[in-house]
């Protein structure tokens, strides 16, 4: 069984290693998405130059709090007699934070042209458009750009197609829908792909460029794009059709930000709660150990168990943990295997019992 330590021991010899930035967020795949900071973007203030002070391009002010060790978001102070806008990326702006800077750098560098297959045929994106200005787009709209960690999820489902075949999936911060559409593709029978508002536009554009044709084999199942707002999910499930269930959460790279770890935790548990026995799949990028820390205990108290971890640079396959409600083996996608930052969790609700689901 992983624990917290060995996760948080793992990361910290990757971080000692010199592979780990506990302030930014990972590449994305695309051409113009997020890059780090210009020269003079990035300051210090305050006495021997202990304040640190990032500004993003689209206003937003982030401060380094060295007790949390975590950028967190200075809110700007709201504009007199507005109304709070809804917001992107996982949950409303009034709440959420801009994303972090972006590495220079992808551990999966793809195009999406044809040259990305999931169970043998392109997975397809459009190129990325220009995108809303930065005085309209919430923390950099990061919703959509493609993430390493995304990717390693989709060929993992490929790998080990048996942790969707037959289960209806719900994803969340789904993006541009890469995990979604794999899910669908390798044996899921209806996946919901949810994200915020200004995502499902190009999310939907996926799903229609990759439409399969009847013939298509393996069969897909069926997709669905919908929005869910982490900070208000149950006005999402209370959308849904009486008598649907979920089998399995999929989040893949969604956690980076202190401000998003409870959010996040607090949904997944909201849709546990009216889907007992749901299991959720969470690839996750270290970037911050207080990050990390701060999810894992979330998801603990909100009445999560993590089953099992499969760590980004484990070798070979095999029954995680020799847990009996996993697949045979679960393993990486060999031409798609991510270093000791990313790892796969499994969670599931701990139930009267004191057992995991």
């Amino acid at each position: 069984m992983a624990t917290r330590s060995l996760i948080r021991a793992m990361a910290l010899a990757a971080a000692t290693a010199g592979c780990v930035t506990s302030t930014a967020a990972p590449a994305a795949q695309e051409e113009g998405a997020a890059a780090a900071p210009a020269a003079g973007e990035a300051a210090t203030a305050g006495a021997g130059g202990r304040r640190k002070v990032h500004k993003s391009k689209d206003g937003s002010t982030f401060v380094f709090d060295a007790a949390s060790n975590a950028w967190r978001l200075q809110p700007p102070p709201p504009p007199p007699e507005a109304a709070p806008e809804h917001g992107g990326g996982g949950g409303s702006s009034a709440s959420r934070a801009p994303a972090p800077l972006a590495l220079e750098w992808s551990q999966f560098p793809v195009a999406f042209d044809g040259d990305f297959k999931i169970a043998g045929r392109p997975l397809f994106l459009e190129a990325k458009s220009a995108g809303r200005a930065a005085n309209e787009q919430l923390h950099g709209d990061t919703g959509r750009s493609i993430w390493d960690g995304a990717i390693a999820m989709a060929k993992l489902l490929e790998a080990s197609p048996g942790l969707v075949r037959g289960r209806r999936v719900l994803e969340l911060g789904t993006g541009r829908g890469v995990v979604g559409i794999a899910a669908a593709r390798l044996g899921a029978s209806h996946t919901v792909l949810t994200d915020l508002g200004y995502c499902l536009e190009g999310c939907r554009a996926a799903l229609a460029l990759n439409a399969a044709s009847p013939a298509a084999e393996p069969a897909e199942g069926s997709l669905e794009v919908s929005e869910l707002d982490w900070f208000a999910p149950d006005r999402f499930l209370d959308s849904r059709p009486p008598g649907e269930r979920f089998d399995i959460i999929l989040a893949a790279d969604v956690v980076w930000l202190l401000d998003l770890t409870d959010a996040l935790a607090a949904a997944a548990a909201s849709v546990a709660a009216r889907h007992p026995g749901v299991e959720a799949l969470v690839v996750h990028q270290l970037r911050s150990l207080s990050v990390q820390d701060a999810f894992l205990s979330a998801m603990a108290a909100h009445g999560f168990r993590l089953a099992w971890t499969l760590p980004g640079d484990a070798a070979g396959a095999g029954p995680p943990d020799g847990d009996s409600k996993a697949p045979t083996t679960v393993d990486w996608h060999p031409d798609f295997r991510p270093d000791g930052r990313i790892s796969l969790w499994c969670f599931r609700m701990v139930s009267s019992d004191g057992s995991a689901g």
